[in-house]
């Protein structure tokens, strides 16, 4: 398993920052965000662990003043998370999630001035089991929460199918050469011819007549 971005700004250009890590959790059923028009304020997540729905703690700040927006995205049960968009100035601007079957978002879709960037998180997942769950981080104002200001995915490799051994006799003679291909037309292996014991005995006997014959 191995982290792909984060997608968003450095954390060394904000004092102080609260990181979150959501790694394994990867049967993810939803995911409640909250944001204003200036950023996304906070996240949490539901899973399936062991059979039980668990919800995370809230990432971001658990204040309803400094957020006017709730949102609660539900995934069905065989969708799962793939990647991830969004614009970033300073903080994250704009988050879109997408999914197997769908695209979630865009929340927050900032307006102004200020010109943002625009980021994507897209390895290619084509199965549940390449996801490994979410991790980023929040500024942290005063201790209270601030914006999200990055966002990033682990992601699991592929398992790959065992290439099958060929065992090779450099030793051995074949009676026969590999057909090879001609101007795109197969042509015929040319074989070792092996006289029948017929024409081997009249060969002999022709041999041994005309031997004969010049005595």
């Amino acid at each position: 398993m191995f982290k792909v971005g984060p997608m968003g700004s450095s954390r060394s250009c904000y004092n102080s920052w609260e990181s979150w890590d959501e790694k394994g959790h990867t049967m993810i059923t939803a995911i409640c965000i909250s944001y204003s028009k200036y950023g996304i304020k906070s996240i949490q997540f539901s899973y399936v662990e062991n059979g039980a729905h668990v919800m995370s703690k809230i990432y971001g700040s658990s204040s309803e003043v400094k957020a006017n927006m709730y949102i609660q995205v539900r995934l069905e049960k065989d969708e799962y998370l793939t990647a991830l968009s969004g614009d970033c100035n300073m903080s994250i601007t704009s988050l879109t999630f997408h999914t197997n079957k769908r695209k979630h978002g865009p929340f927050c879709k900032r307006s102004g001035s200020l010109k943002s960037s625009k980021m994507e998180i897209d390895v290619g997942i084509s199965d549940r089991s390449e996801f490994g769950g979410l991790f980023g981080t929040f500024s942290d104002y005063g201790g209270d929460g601030g914006d999200l200001i990055s966002i990033g995915m682990y992601v699991l490799l592929p398992k790959l199918s065992p290439i099958p051994r060929t065992i090779i006799t450099h030793n051995r003679t074949l009676g026969y050469q590999s057909p090879k291909i001609v101007d795109g037309f197969p042509v015929k292996p040319n074989r070792r011819y092996k006289p029948k014991l017929k024409d081997r005995i009249l060969s002999m006997l022709g041999k041994a007549l005309r031997f004969l014959t010049n005595l």
